[in-house]
């Protein structure tokens, strides 16, 4: 909750925004940190941003690959939730499109340039199927959360017989591929909070496949602090919230806004139920009947009375998750 931490994210959601977002809405992959490329260049830095582009602009990557998308978007609707800065969930979605459009593979899956040597990878995919179910968290919209479910599928051909997930796709003429720790902790933690989201045990079988091939001492003692995370999600619900009313009313839409920011952490259920969208998409907890929206904290299978205020529900949401 630190106003610093805020304003140190802003600053570097308006330089994603100023110098790595094309004008197709797409982010570009990286800065050369050189003015003048070879030649270190902490004098520029010195300098005030008026100054810095007096000299000129080091040099921007101009490739549009859909791995660093997906991080790009997924940090965009995590500042949105922390900020309520709505503009950074339009970007989000731009790039989300622009990716969908332009790197889609038959079956869910993502590739990484516009055309690829070799491949898919499992990187690309995931991470924007992290960035599906972090549109998710902050929409409210199921068409994200469907599209999340589609790289998943998609990602199981990505499976080790014998435990986790190998990092691509290879021909039967090319060097077997292999699991990579990193990218196994974050499909463990995504496939586990899929899996809460949609109720499908087929979601949380992927977190347990990941995680057989974290859990031996050689893996976890490497990344320790990533395997503990993932460790501790699988064997936690995450806090839940839910909004209950049209996606066209007001008070609901100020409902969620406040859900969605409120605690905001990764691990976390957040969700929108507008009644005129059919049944809910994991029907574990069953809400009433109400004549105006409203808001429900859960645990365990079972929610809390209904709120109707944002400031309700703002406090009663940081009781749950202890501040």
């Amino acid at each position: 909750g630190k106003k610093t931490d805020l304003e140190a994210a802003k600053s570097i959601r308006t330089y994603l925004k100023n110098f790595l977002m094309s004008p197709e809405g797409v982010f570009y992959t990286s800065q050369d940190a050189d003015i003048v490329q070879g030649e270190h260049s902490d004098a520029y830095f010195q300098l005030s941003d008026k100054g810095r582009r007096k000299l000129g602009v080091p040099i921007i990557d101009k490739h549009n690959y859909a791995r660093e998308n997906g991080w790009a978007i997924e940090a965009m609707c995590v500042y949105a939730a922390a900020s309520g800065d709505a503009t950074a969930i339009d970007d989000a979605k731009s790039a989300a499109e622009w990716i969908i459009k332009n790197r889609s593979i038959d079956g869910g899956g993502f590739r990484h340039d516009a055309t690829d040597p070799a491949g898919p990878y499992l990187g690309d995919t995931l991470s924007m199927a992290r960035a599906f179910l972090a549109l998710h968290q902050v929409t409210g919209d199921r068409r994200w959360l469907a599209l999340a479910e589609k790289s998943a599928d998609f990602m199981t051909q990505f499976k080790d017989k014998e435990a986790g997930y190998v990092t691509a796709k290879v021909n039967d003429d090319q060097f077997a591929s292999i699991p990579q720790r990193d990218e196994n902790i974050a499909l463990a933690r995504f496939s586990n909070l899929l899996s809460k989201y949609t109720g499908k045990p087929a979601h949380r079988a992927m977190a347990d496949h990941a995680m057989k091939f974290l859990s031996p001492p050689e893996q976890a003692e490497r990344n320790p602090a990533g395997v503990l995370l993932a460790l501790d999600e699988l064997k936690n619900d995450p806090p839940h919230v839910t909004v209950v009313g049209s996606k066209k009313d007001k008070a609901a839409q100020d409902l969620f806004r406040t859900a969605a920011g409120t605690g905001v952490s990764g691990y976390r259920r957040v969700e929108w139920w507008d009644p005129s969208e059919g049944a809910p998409v994991n029907s574990d907890v069953t809400y009433p009947e109400l004549d105006k929206p409203a808001s429900f904290v859960c645990a365990n299978g079972a929610c809390s009375l209904p709120f109707f205020d944002s400031k309700t529900l703002k406090k009663k949401i940081s009781e749950s998750v202890g501040g």
